[in-house]
């Protein structure tokens, strides 16, 4: 780098001073300083880099213990695990900080003070893609590693954080996952990670399974993108072994697909296309969405083309492009060709004619 780090050190430390004897002190310059000091991780050398990270968070911490007010505080402890997540060279060598950070993190989760749960969110992600290794092997002093207390409590620390959180969230535990190099403990780790999820997604299923009008309702519906979504994050993560839980969900997630199809086709014809507007439909429509991104998303990180055309692709053909020629125009989601175009890439010369044939059509109407 060209920054002449030793004076950037001097100008941030001197405007932290001002941040703690209250000369230049308000939320705005705080963040403005925060994010620069996080903006500048690397470009020390490793010994100073670790000197004057200290020195900020030893600042900050005091400053937080002197402010007054709930607000205040949220917002100084917020700037420092920002800036301790842009700094995982020094968290991958401390790994106790680095516990510290995490747990921390998962305190903040429920704190209710504007942008804490999505900063909490954001940088527990940052930290767990650059020191996943430390997550799955058992630390000095530790009796098991870091994931195994996360998985524990994992519905204690996500109770209180919103839909989208929730989903970054599992797809930073989807990273720690990865790193498992065991392929039988990473098996249990994945299943053990998306146990909540599937304990709904089961409800969901049994339900339908006796009702299948249960699939009309829109909080019903909602939960099922909701839990799609936490699939296709963790997926887009672990890669290649969510084999195991894709597996699980698969047959179901199809039958589900072609119900909330006619479901939607059905309201077309009886109501217009304007009914495509409505939230219930657009919900429906999310779900079958998502279900293609799952695919999509699992299929072109897996590395076994024979497994996927035996195993994935048969039940695939009649539910998304059968039912993708069947439906109303106005009601085709293009998210079926760009799933289809996965597939055809992944699997290049193991394509069946079968596939052949079913794709005939949908260029045909898509081309109209």
């Amino acid at each position: 780098t060209h920054l002449d780090y030793a004076d950037t050190e001097h100008i941030m430390t001197q405007k932290l001073h001002n941040q703690v004897n209250g000369t230049e002190w308000s939320w705005k310059n705080l963040n403005t300083l925060c994010w620069a000091i996080g903006s500048i991780s690397g470009a020390m050398h490793e010994e100073d880099e670790k000197r004057f990270l200290v020195t900020v968070i030893k600042e900050l911490l005091g400053l937080c213990e002197m402010k007054r007010g709930k607000d205040n505080k949220a917002i100084i402890a917020s700037n420092i695990m920002y800036i301790v997540g842009q700094y995982p060279r020094f968290l991958r060598q401390h790994w106790k900080f680095l516990k510290t950070v995490v747990n921390k993190l998962f305190e903040f989760m429920h704190e209710t003070h504007d942008g804490v749960q999505d900063m909490a969110c954001d940088t527990f992600i940052k930290i767990a893609q650059k020191c996943k290794r430390h997550f799955v092997t058992v630390q000095v002093a530790e009796v098991m590693p870091f994931i195994e207390e996360i998985l524990n409590g994992i519905n204690a620390i996500i109770c209180d954080l919103q839909p989208h959180q929730v989903h970054t969230f599992y797809e930073a535990v989807g990273y720690m996952i990865q790193a498992q190099a065991d392929t039988v403990v990473q098996e249990r780790l994945i299943e053990k990670c998306m146990s909540l999820p599937n304990q709904v997604w089961d409800r969901i299923i049994n339900n339908a399974t006796h009702n299948v009008e249960t699939l009309k309702d829109p909080e019903c519906v909602k939960q099922l993108g909701n839990i799609l979504k936490t699939n296709v994050r963790a997926c887009q993560a672990i890669g290649h072994p969510f084999v195991t839980q894709l597996g699980r969900i698969y047959l179901d997630m199809l039958n589900v697909y072609q119900v909330l199809s006619e479901n939607i086709s059905s309201a077309v014809q009886q109501n217009g296309e304007q009914v495509l507007k409505q939230p219930l439909v657009a919900s429906m429509r999310t779900v079958k969405k998502e279900t293609l991104k799952l695919i999509s998303a699992w299929v072109g990180k897996s590395t076994d083309p024979k497994q996927v055309c035996e195993n994935f692709v048969p039940p695939l053909l009649n539910a998304v492009l059968g039912d993708y020629n069947r439906n109303h125009p106005n009601a085709r989601d293009s998210e079926v060709l760009s799933t289809m175009t996965v597939f055809i890439n992944k699997l290049e010369n193991h394509v069946t004619s079968e596939v052949t044939l079913y794709l005939m059509p949908c260029s045909s109407a898509r081309s109209k």
